[in-house]
């Protein structure tokens, strides 16, 4: 990380900032999520003020950050060092046979040990669902408690996020549990998780036990599939 001096370098530095903070934006990233991103992924050690000071022009990201960045989000490294305007690169031995994504599945998942993948497994999603640096996974359901929603066998995909809309179902582990389907609703002075199991009671948060608790937002439901 270096402090821009010369007036040459503070504006390259104003411009590469203002292209990371339009292609975070594009792609949906909040500053958190882009840091939890570069720790999890590339043990970056790194923070959203860090992320902040880089699209303010204040500091220039190093060459291992641009990397690191272009990969989340799916641009060349050369497009967020405003060396280019093209958002892709050809890759003449790619055109015809990137036709799809395959998926990771788990029949557990929890925060703590990553849960248990079934590497016997295969879904496919298009490969367009990953620019802009959105990651997916998938999760079979087990039993027949989240009927009618999601039955034995289904998987549903999940898009890696911090944030649920309150309309869509989410999944979500707290301590070292193993994370479970619910709804999140956002009330007054904090928020309800209402677990589509109805055996599992609703759990009311305060701000501040929110801040407080070790609670994992680790997606949002974009599809179901379901085998006839």
């Amino acid at each position: 990380m270096r402090t821009p001096k010369s007036d040459t370098q503070k504006q390259e530095a104003a411009l590469v900032g203002l292209r990371i903070k339009a292609v975070r934006k594009s792609a949906g990233f909040s500053l958190q999520e882009v840091a939890e991103r570069l720790n999890r992924d590339y043990n970056a050690n790194i923070n959203k003020g860090m992320i902040s000071k880089y699209e303010n022009g204040i500091h220039e990201p190093s060459a291992g950050i641009i990397y690191f960045l272009s990969n989340i989000f799916g641009v060349p490294p050369d497009y967020l060092l405003c060396k280019t305007d093209a958002m892709t690169e050809l890759n003449s031995n790619s055109e015809q046979s990137d036709t799809g994504h395959v998926l990771k599945i788990y029949s557990r998942y929890n925060t703590t040990d990553g849960g248990d993948v079934e590497n016997d497994s295969i879904e496919i999603i298009p490969s367009k669902w990953l620019i802009g640096g959105h990651e997916f996974f998938g999760l079979r359901i087990s039993g027949s408690e989240l009927a009618p929603r999601y039955y034995d066998g289904d998987i549903v995909i999940f898009e890696r996020r911090s944030k649920i809309p309150s309309d869509r179902v989410g999944l979500v582990s707290i301590g070292s549990d193993d994370a479970f389907l619910c709804h999140l609703v956002r009330k007054r002075n904090g928020k309800s998780i209402i677990p589509l199991d109805r055996r599992t009671e609703e759990m009311f948060f305060t701000t501040e036990q929110l801040e407080e608790s070790d609670i994992h937002i680790i997606g949002t439901a974009v599809q179901v599939r379901r085998m006839e």
